[in-house]
C-alpha cells in the first residue's frame, strides 16, 4: 500500500515537473536583465567564497550599494555565488536554478494543501495551476527575482516542518525560517501562517508555545536589520501610511486578486492605485470577507486559511508600495496559492460530483491559457529593451523611463533617449545622475552647447559632482582644440 502511494506521489511530481518545463522552458534562453547587471555582472562579491565576502553578505545590501538600499538578502547572494562557481557569467545556469526553485515550490505547495486536509486531487489541481501560472514570469526572467522564490521555498519548508513538530522538525523549521528571512523581507509573515495552519488543524494549545522561539527568531532578525540599516522598512510619514492602508490597500488586494485570476497585461512597475473616494466600500468589503472567513473557520477551514494568507502575504510588499509608489507583479507569487486553492477545490467538486464534462474541461482550458500567457510574456519581455518598452505601454514609471533611456544612450541612440531623460528630469530635477546622462545624450546627438548648459546647471546645484566636472572640462578642451 505504501509503495503504491509513493508511486502515485512520484507520478504527480513528474506531472508537475512536466508542466513547469512546458510553461517556463523559454526562460532558459533569456540573458541577464534589469537588476541582474548590478546584482550579478557588476558585483565582485559573488565571484569568490572568502570570509571577507561572507561577512559582507551579512552586513550589506544585496545590491552592494549600487541599487536599492535596506535589503538584507544574503541567501540570494549565496545562491548567485554558487551559480557563478558553476556557470561563471552564463545566464542559462542561473535561470536553471530559478526554474528548479519554482518546481520545488510547486511540490511544497502540493504537500501543504494535503496537510490542510484537502484531497490529493485538489492538491494536484491547485499545484498544476501554480506550476504554469504567469505570476512567476518576472521573477524567472530576472535572476534577481529569485529572492521571492527562495523566500517561498524556505518559508513553506518552515511551515511544513512545524505543522507536526517533534524536536528534529522544530530545529529544521527554525533553520528554514531563518533562511527564509535572510532571503527576502516578506518572509516575516511565515510565523503568522504557521499559527493559521495550527488553528486550521485544531492543534493543541500547548503547541502555540512554539511561537515563543519563533517570535524570538523573528525579533532577532528585525533588530539585526534595524542595526544595519537604521529602519525596519516602515515609512516615516505615519499619517500617509495609515491613509494608504485604509483607503488604498483594500484596492491593492482587489488588484492582486484580479491579477492572479486573470493575469493579463503583466508588466513591471505598475503605478500605485489612487486612493478612491469610494474607499469605504472596498474596505468594508475586505473586512466583511475576513469576518466571514473567521466565522467559517470550523466548517470551511480552507476559506479561513486562504483569506488570511492572502491579506497577510501582501502586507510586507505594501510598505514598499508606500515608499516607492509602485507595485510589482511578482509580489503576487507569495499569495497566488491562496487564490488558486479555491479554484482547485471548485474543479475537484465539479469532477467528483460528476457534473457535465464541459464544466470539468474548463480546468484544462484554464491550464492551457495560463501556460500560453507565460510563453507570451517571456517573448514580450525577454530582453531589457523589450521589458522596458512593454512596461511603458501601461506605466509612467520614471525608473523604467530612466532605464530605457540609459539603454538607448549606451547603444548609440541618443536622440531616442533624450525625451525619456527629459521626462524624468521634469519630475525629478534634483536627480543629478539623470541630468548628467541627459547632458551626455545631448552631446552625442550633436547638441554640445545644450550639453554644456546642462552640465553647468548640474554644477550650480552641486559644485562637487565629479562626473559633470570631468565631462565639462573635456568638452571645453575639445571645443578649443585646433582644427586640423
Amino acid at each position: 500500500m505504501t509503495v503504491t502511494a509513493d508511486l502515485r506521489r512520484s507520478h504527480r511530481y513528474l506531472t508537475l515537473l512536466a508542466l513547469v518545463l512546458v510553461a517556463y522552458w523559454p526562460t532558459l534562453k533569456v540573458g541577464f536583465l534589469w537588476d541582474d547587471h548590478v546584482f550579478i555582472e557588476q558585483n565582485p562579491y559573488i565571484q569568490s567564497w572568502t570570509w571577507s565576502n561572507l561577512k559582507h553578505d551579512l552586513t550589506s545590501t544585496v545590491s552592494n550599494g549600487l541599487g536599492d538600499e535596506g535589503y538584507l538578502r544574503p541567501v540570494v547572494t549565496w545562491s548567485n555565488r554558487l551559480d557563478y562557481s558553476i556557470w561563471g557569467f552564463h545566464p542559462f545556469g542561473y535561470h536553471l536554478t530559478s526554474l528548479a526553485l519554482h518546481f520545488g515550490n510547486t511540490i511544497l505547495l502540493y504537500e501543504l494543501i494535503l496537510i490542510l486536509g484537502c484531497s490529493p486531487l485538489t492538491a494536484l489541481l491547485t499545484a498544476c495551476l501554480f506550476a504554469v501560472h504567469p505570476i512567476g514570469v518576472e521573477g524567472l526572467i530576472c535572476v534577481t527575482g529569485r529572492g521571492t522564490f527562495l523566500s517561498f521555498f524556505f518559508g513553506l519548508s518552515a511551515i511544513l516542518f512545524l505543522a507536526e513538530p517533534d524536536p528534529g522538525r522544530i530545529l529544521l523549521g527554525l533553520v528554514s525560517l531563518a533562511l527564509a528571512l535572510l532571503s527576502k523581507e516578506e518572509s516575516v509573515v511565515v510565523p503568522f501562517l504557521i499559527a493559521l495552519l495550527w488553528a486550521v488543524r485544531g492543534a493543541p494549545k500547548k503547541r502555540y508555545g512554539l511561537l515563543l522561539p519563533i517570535g524570538v527568531l523573528l525579533g532577532i532578525y528585525l533588530l539585526y536589520r534595524h542595526a544595519l540599516f537604521g529602519t525596519l522598512g516602515a515609512p516615516n510619514d505615519l499619517t500617509f501610511t495609515l491613509r494608504f492602508f485604509l483607503q488604498a490597500f483594500p484596492r491593492v488586494l482587489s488588484h492582486y486578486l484580479r491579477l492572479i485570476l486573470i493575469p493579463w497585461n503583466l508588466h513591471s512597475h505598475r503605478m500605485i492605485l489612487r486612493m478612491s473616494h469610494f474607499w469605504v466600500l472596498s474596505l468594508v468589503g475586505w473586512i466583511g470577507a475576513m469576518l466571514l472567513a473567521w466565522s467559517k473557520r470550523r466548517s470551511y477551514p480552507w476559506i479561513f486559511f486562504c483569506v488570511f494568507w492572502f491579506v497577510l502575504g501582501l502586507l510586507p510588499p505594501a510598505l514598499a508600495m508606500v515608499h516607492g509608489g509602485f507595485m510589482l507583479d511578482h509580489w503576487g507569487y507569495w499569495v497566488a496559492p491562496a487564490v488558486l486553492l479555491p479554484l482547485g477545490i471548485l474543479f475537484d467538486t465539479l469532477w467528483s460530483r460528476q457534473y457535465p464534462k464541459g464544466f470539468s474541461m474548463l480546468y484544462f482550458a484554464l491550464l492551457i491559457f495560463y501556460a500560453l500567457l507565460v510563453q507570451l510574456n517571456i517573448e514580450l519581455r525577454g530582453t531589457d529593451e523589450k521589458m522596458y518598452r512593454w512596461a511603458l505601454r501601461f506605466s509612467t514609471s520614471h525608473p523604467i523611463q530612466f532605464n530605457l533611456a540609459s539603454l538607448l544612450l549606451h547603444t548609440g541612440r541618443p536622440g531616442e533617449a533624450i525625451p525619456y531623460f527629459e521626462e524624468v528630469q521634469a519630475y525629478y530635477p534634483e536627480d543629478l545622475r539623470n541630468s548628467y546622462f541627459l547632458a551626455l545624450a545631448y552631446d552625442a546627438a550633436g547638441h554640445p552647447k545644450v550639453a554644456i548648459h546642462e552640465l553647468e546647471t548640474i554644477l550650480k546645484r552641486d559644485p562637487t559632482y565629479t562626473p559633470a566636472i570631468q565631462y565639462l572640462h573635456t568638452m571645453k578642451a575639445k571645443s578649443h582644440s585646433p582644427v586640423r
